[in-house]
């Protein structure tokens, strides 16, 4: 049906889509076989087939989502179907600011044919560059400039449901619409979020909105140097993005104060070594203006100005064209001028050695600087308390910091991967005594996240349920992915 270049069943090939994190001897989230379809009709065939089986497919883009499992599975030795050979730029529009992509197309791989094209369009990009944008908009992903919630970006989507239908949102319902990638809603309710975190379909295509590449952009940090700086700094950032002032969504990094360390034993994975990869300063502030050049200074006017209220706060901010190519471009502000990079990854494992891994442990929180303390808090006194570290970062919104704390281990080790694990699940629970939940977790903790959803009588979760029954009874579809299992289970 696919050809036997589209499967993978050796062990070797079966590695890379398998948790890269989970220690040695995994007994669980196990890829079975891979299958690697290259249109929509060979996974609508592959659906089809699966159903008929009763076999569970697990759906993964690129598979590069490490800090929460990759692309292993939830259900152990699952089919994984894999989408990287689904990798057709299909349409990029620069008039209207859209492009339409299959899951397969990266971040780099859109950036260069951006590139190519000279295209007058500028990306939002994650720190890894190498993953899917469709998967990253679909698990609610983050970018850094005015594009930078990816999920919000996307926009008219390509579905292939369990029953082998081929669902097209939005604007895409009208045959021969021109308005697909541009506009979000069509007739009726409309669907797109259906299928974002969850197993309702698998999506072959979308729509992404790109924003217009600017005369010129300033990308740089604020640096403040006390713990209770993140007070007044959270209530800075929060007036200047919602007047539009600062631009896209602002990357607060707090660096751990001085104190214990780790054991020796724990080697590399100390503050001293964690110290290295991190700003100078309590907490750094990575930001970014865009637009005319006019624009851009008369904000950094108001931003300078705004920032004096902080004593001994720092604002260094470098001036680049529009237009300007990676090699004109300092490598410490690709991310927020968009241009896809490893560079993060290279630093850790340049640090911490080939074998550094890390979990995520990313709450929701309300948009106040205590309550970036108490999270801070509460994810340096976990990781003392496992003999981890875990420098905690706040992503910036109009209404809510988005939490992306990095839990730190050696993933050589199996005592260092519970212990991360552990330290998670315990920092999630303490979170839902806040009644503050993440935006995403690791597939070993989905179902646990997902009970604490219990608001009258688990109604959402039941909820899910219901539409996973109504959209692929058998549940085959990716089940168990964010706690959502058909009825039967």
């Amino acid at each position: 049906m696919l050809g036997p270049q589209a499967v993978l069943r050796d062990a070797a090939s079966l590695v890379e889509f398998s948790d890269p994190y989970a220690g040695p001897d995994p007994s669980a989230y196990r890829p079975g076989l891979v299958i690697q379809p290259a249109s929509t009709e060979e996974v609508r065939a592959a659906v089809l087939l699966a159903g008929e089986l009763g076999v569970p497919l697990w759906t993964s883009s690129m598979g590069r989502n490490f800090g929460y499992g990759g692309s292993s599975p939830v259900v152990d030795r699952s089919v994984v179907l894999n989408l990287r050979r689904l990798d057709r730029i299909i349409e990029i529009d620069p008039e209207q600011g859209f492009a339409r992509i299959e899951p397969g197309v990266t971040f780099a791989g859109l950036y260069e044919e951006l590139r190519a094209q000279d295209a007058p369009l500028m990306m939002s990009v994650p720190d890894l560059g190498w993953g899917s944008m469709i998967g990253n908009g679909l698990e609610h992903g983050y970018g850094y400039n005015v594009m930078g919630d990816h999920a919000s970006a996307l926009c008219g989507l390509e579905v292939v449901l369990a029953n082998g239908d081929v669902l097209r949102t939005g604007q895409g319902g009208m045959p021969g619409s021109p308005l697909w990638s541009c506009h979000r809603r069509g007739y009726g309710p409309s669907l797109d979020s259906l299928f974002m975190q969850s197993n309702f379909g698998v999506v072959t295509q979308a729509g992404v909105w790109l924003m217009p590449r600017p005369e010129a952009f300033m990308i740089g940090t604020i640096t403040c140097h006390r713990d209770g700086d993140i007070v007044p700094l959270v209530a800075l950032l929060r007036r200047l993005v919602r007047r539009g002032v600062l631009q896209g969504i602002p990357m607060i990094v707090g660096t751990p104060e001085g104190g214990a360390d780790v054991s020796p034993d724990m080697a590399p994975f100390t503050l001293a070594n964690l110290k290295q990869v991190l700003r100078p300063g309590r907490w750094s502030v990575r930001i970014g203006l865009y637009g005319d050049k006019e624009m851009n200074l008369a904000r950094r006017a108001i931003l300078a100005r705004e920032l004096a209220e902080i004593a001994d706060a720092e604002l260094d901010l470098r001036t680049y064209p529009g237009n300007a190519r990676p090699d004109e471009v300092e490598p410490r502000d690709y991310i927020s001028a968009g241009i896809p990079n490893r560079l993060l990854l290279e630093r850790l494992q340049a640090v911490f050695g080939p074998t550094f891994g890390h979990m995520d442990f990313s709450p929701v929180v309300p948009l106040d600087g205590e309550w970036a303390l108490r999270v801070d808090k509460l994810a340096q006194d976990t990781a003392a308390r496992y003999d981890l570290i875990a420098p905690t970062g706040f992503l910036v919104q109009e209404r809510s910091l988005v939490s992306a704390c990095m839990v730190m281990f050696d993933a050589s080790r199996a005592d260092r991967v519970a212990a991360a694990r552990e330290a998670v699940a315990k920092m999630y629970a303490a979170a839902a005594e806040w009644g503050c939940a993440p935006y995403r977790s690791h597939i070993a903790l989905a179902d646990e996240v997902a009970q604490r959803f219990s608001a009258n009588d688990h109604a959402y979760g039941r909820t899910c349920t219901r539409i996973k029954d109504a959209l692929d009874p058998a549940g085959i579809l990716s089940p168990g992915n964010h706690g959502i299992w058909p009825g039967s289970c």
